[in-house]
């Protein structure tokens, strides 16, 4: 039987195979996860156990187990075993990545030997999913057929479900982001598992386990920095700020700049081309050996890289945290201290790393910059990368980051 959205129909049986397929499109490059929430009648979750996921696969009673392969996910149910103070299985799928549900060729919910359920995805933009639910009905059970969209992915998705994911709760969404994302790592680049595990213990130190930002990467690229390019420090600064772009923001996509006396924007980071990223720009289109990237010139000049850079995201919906890695030498005080105040009105939020250099000028300063709406920076400078534990890079990284959230969104900069 084919079921249409939001009908339902009686379940006779104990034993339930519901698989789902959600084979891609050529061009759909995102990851495609299946879940289940175990749901009391307030439809909320009881505690972690009740998240059955590519990372926890069962129930510890075992009523629901997942597993996984290729494009599909079979969950298998018992509902003998289903504790009585669970009223609802929802059978969930959410994109993670840049698409949306429409890049998939088709969503399909099979309840072997019961039903099938293909969901509607023609001009749909959603990237999270409520497939279907398993509920109780008088003595019984029945599924229903739903395809319920949610836009912004797991997070609202979570909201749905009771879940408050700005406070501690039974399935706080900072616990699902930190699984896709070693998830993520462990397919594409296991030699930074280590260093997604310290970004989150940093942000739960720093009360920003449940943040969402956008993290852009700008970097500096006068003759200065060419020692930091050449010994790797500044590729691990690049790695370092992707995995945290991956726990802010929930995808593996950060925006890249460099500058000089110009600067240009790179292709988007992500741990498809993380590995070599700093060496494949620095070789491509090279005409000058001298400069360190081609095409930018020799020395720095901020202003117009931090004038890209606000006109870029003024209107951002998320906070934009930047990541602007400098080695001094500052000279063009006026415009940078001009920028910045007017940058203060949007919800950009800008860490100034000093890598090596010297003369940091203004930048060192800007906790005594009063003409701004609110304090929107920070700087720290790193003398020796080599000496510095990755934990406490994050925790230099993250530092002020909290206070400037908390006083835009009293400005309503932020909502």
């Amino acid at each position: 039987m084919e079921l249409q959205s939001g009908q339902n129909i009686a379940l006779t049986q104990n034993l339930l195979r519901i698989t789902v397929s959600y084979p891609k499109a050529a061009t759909f490059g995102s990851d495609v996860d299946a879940s289940a929430f175990m749901l009391t009648a307030q439809n909320k979750v009881r505690g972690d156990d009740d998240f059955i996921f590519f990372n926890q696969p069962a129930a510890p009673n075992g009523s629901l187990s997942l597993t996984t392969s290729g494009e599909r996910s079979l969950f298998s149910l018992d509902l003998s075993k289903i504790d009585a103070d669970i009223t609802k299985i929802a059978i969930t799928l959410v994109i993670d990545g840049p698409d949306s549900i429409s890049g998939l060729q088709e969503i399909q919910l099979n309840v072997e030997g019961v039903a099938v359920f293909n969901v509607p995805l023609a001009d749909r933009s959603e990237k999270a999913l409520i497939l279907g639910e398993v509920y109780r009905h008088n003595s019984g059970w029945k599924l229903r057929a739903t395809g319920q969209g949610f836009s912004g992915g797991l997070e609202p998705l979570a909201v749905n479900f009771g879940v408050d994911v700005s406070s501690p709760s039974p399935v706080p969404a900072p616990v699902i982001t930190t699984v896709s994302l070693e998830k993520r790592i462990q397919e594409k680049a296991p030699r930074l598992i280590s260093l997604a595990k310290t970004a989150t213990v940093c942000l739960t130190k720093h009360n920003l386990q449940s943040a969402r930002a956008k993290v852009v990467f700008v970097v500096g690229a006068s003759g200065s920095l060419a020692d930091a390019f050449t010994n790797g420090n500044v590729q691990a600064m690049l790695e370092r700020a992707a995995v945290l772009a991956m726990q802010l923001e929930g995808v593996d996509n950060m925006e890249m700049w460099g500058f000089a006396n110009k600067h240009r924007k790179y292709p988007n980071v992500t741990l498809d081309n993380l590995e070599g990223y700093v060496a494949g720009i620095r070789n491509s289109d090279r005409i000058d050996e001298s400069e360190v990237l081609p095409g930018l010139g020799y020395s720095n000049n901020e202003p117009p890289i931090l004038e890209e850079i606000i006109k870029t995201f003024e209107h951002c919906d998320l906070p934009v945290y930047v990541v602007f890695i400098t080695e001094g030498n500052i000279s063009r005080t006026r415009a940078i201290k001009d920028a910045i105040s007017r940058s203060s009105h949007y919800p950009i939020f800008w860490k100034f790393v000093g890598l090596g250099g010297r003369d940091y000028g203004i930048l060192a300063e800007l906790e005594s910059l009063t003409d701004r709406r609110i304090n929107n920076s920070h700087f720290f400078a790193v003398d020796d990368f080599s000496t510095l534990s990755d934990e406490r890079l994050y925790d230099l990284l993250l530092e002020a980051f909290k206070d400037w959230t908390q006083a835009a969104k009293q400005e309503r900069i932020l909502r």
